[in-house]
């Protein structure tokens, strides 16, 4: 029996397990009732049965005054009381045991039956009675009434059900009455087939494995048009565009169609937004940049002005400062931005981010010997993602500036790479001063930067809030996820999970 919590529970967490326990439902379902209405069945046989048997005990004591005559024609009286208590559906066969007989069954003689058996064939026909195993009981029927069900082969070769053996004592010796019903007549077919053949049963069979099919065809459907957008949306992901396929080509169901047209709508939405914020990051750089050089040519006649004024010359150097990092910043935009929309058109596939990872560390290693810091990998076996080389040289490349940026001098920077579960993990470990814990959620916010004055600090580069914002628009746009978290001591881990390829 199959438990009703888990069931639910398994149907509560997919459209896979919704489909089992239906289908669980469906097996149950029917056993259930199969069983309660065989049972039922069972009972209406058993009725039937003991209304038949009832019937012979009845035809048996009809003959009772016939046979307790003594004369010549007790034997002709009876097959006449024989023939006129049988009928089209009741068969009778009256057999006698002389008293002078040793008994053990083939004592026993055919007297009369209705249908009449041809002389001819009574020797088949008393075969046919013992290979029923009718014979051998009639001894013990000779003690009292026996109840049967047994199947018989009759002399017209049609199936009957032996419903009864009544015996009867008289001065001739042992008489058994055997009453039989036709297996083509209602109470006789009744009672010979099995309940799994009745035909109420085979019709409701045939109903359920119908509506079985049909709903296993539309859920069959359903599955593969679900798994022919996934490996649909798998090639437009690898790709990048959708301009070759459609979701509203590959769907099967007619039902599907308004999902498929939407979802080929949303792409080509993102499709046009990828095209369009490149565009955009290119037409605000550009317009940025007219002005920054405007006023940056104007400085330079104002400070041949302001040659003799100190506090002048502060202020213009406080403005060219400030025009620097405007610059820098509309630069860090445009790329974050063309970033974004290069990652979002490209065409993804199977990178092993532990090697990735390793040859980075390699490098960034021997980069930065002369200053006294290193860079180690953990890295393991294979860890493949899905990905491009430019999305995941992004990623690092800001991952290990940001840490050697707060490295303390001969400080060590760990790069680890590792499995968790059906995911990629890799962090970046440093040594430096760690993030105010209220200041973690806001560290991958553009143009956020919190840098702590730190003497001896190996970067003194000024910094823009741009380089983690670049981590966290990359993995998102993979499938991924980034955090945050000061280890315990001294430095900052950040986190980066990707879903395992």
């Amino acid at each position: 029996m199959v438990d009703p919590a888990k069931l639910l529970r398994l149907a509560s967490r997919s459209l896979a397990g919704k489909f089992l326990a239906l289908a669980a439902i469906f097996l149950t379902v029917p056993v259930i009732l199969y069983n309660k209405f065989e049972a039922a069945d069972a009972e209406r046989q058993a009725f039937l049965l003991r209304s038949l048997q009832v019937q012979g005990r009845l035809a048996a004591q009809g003959l009772e005054p016939v046979l307790n005559r003594v004369g010549g024609r007790s034997l002709l009286d009876a097959a006449q009381a024989v023939e006129s208590l049988a009928n089209d559906q009741v068969h009778i066969k009256l057999l006698l045991r002389p008293t002078a007989s040793s008994g053990r069954g083939e004592g026993f003689f055919l007297v009369a039956a209705s249908p009449p058996v041809d002389p001819a064939e009574l020797d088949k026909e008393r075969q046919r009675l013992t290979e029923t195993g009718v014979l051998p009981r009639l001894d013990a029927s000779c003690a009292g009434d026996r109840p049967l069900a047994l199947r018989y082969a009759g002399p017209s070769g049609h199936e009957e059900l032996l419903t009864s053996m009544s015996p009867m004592h008289t001065a001739a010796g042992c008489w058994v009455i055997l009453t039989s019903y036709a297996t083509d007549d209602l109470a006789g077919s009744s009672l010979a087939r099995p309940f799994s053949q009745a035909p109420e049963v085979q019709l409701a069979t045939a109903f359920y494995s119908l509506m079985a099919l049909l709903i296993g065809m539309a859920i069959a459907g359903t599955l593969l048009d679900l798994r022919a957008f996934g490996r649909l949306a798998h090639r437009i992901r690898q790709g990048g565009s959708a301009g070759e396929e459609s979701f509203a080509a590959v769907a099967a169901i007619p039902e599907l169609l308004p999902v498929a047209r939407e979802f080929d709508r949303m792409v080509a939405t993102l499709d046009s937004s990828a095209s369009a914020l490149r565009e955009a990051a290119e037409d605000n750089a550009h317009a940025f940049k007219g002005p920054i050089a405007a006023i940056t040519q104007s400085l330079e006649p104002m400070r041949r002005a302001a040659a003799d004024d100190r506090r002048a010359g502060q202020a213009l150097d406080v403005i060219e400062r400030a025009l620097e990092r405007l610059g820098s910043l509309v630069n860090a935009a445009r790329r974050l931005d063309e970033a974004a929309a290069d990652l979002m058109k490209a065409r993804l596939h199977r990178l092993d981010l532990a090697d990735f990872a390793r040859q980075m560390a390699d490098a960034y290693d021997r980069l930065h010997a002369e200053q006294g810091l290193r860079v180690t990998a953990r890295t393991g076996g294979p860890a493949m993602v899905a990905a491009t080389e430019e999305s995941l040289e992004a990623v690092l490349e800001n991952l290990l500036d940001n840490a050697l940026s707060f490295s303390p001098p001969a400080g060590t920077v760990r790069v680890t790479v590792a499995a968790a579960g059906d995911n990629i993990q890799l962090s970046v470990e440093d040594e430096g001063p760690g993030v105010p814990p209220e200041q973690l959620p806001r560290i991958f916010r553009r143009n956020y930067s919190h840098r702590p004055e730190e003497p001896g600090a190996v970067d003194d580069l000024p910094h823009f809030g741009i380089g983690l914002a670049v981590v966290r628009r990359n993995i998102e746009l993979l499938g991924g996820r980034v955090s945050a978290e000061n280890v315990a001591g001294a430095g900052l881990r950040v986190t980066v999970t990707l879903p395992s390829a």
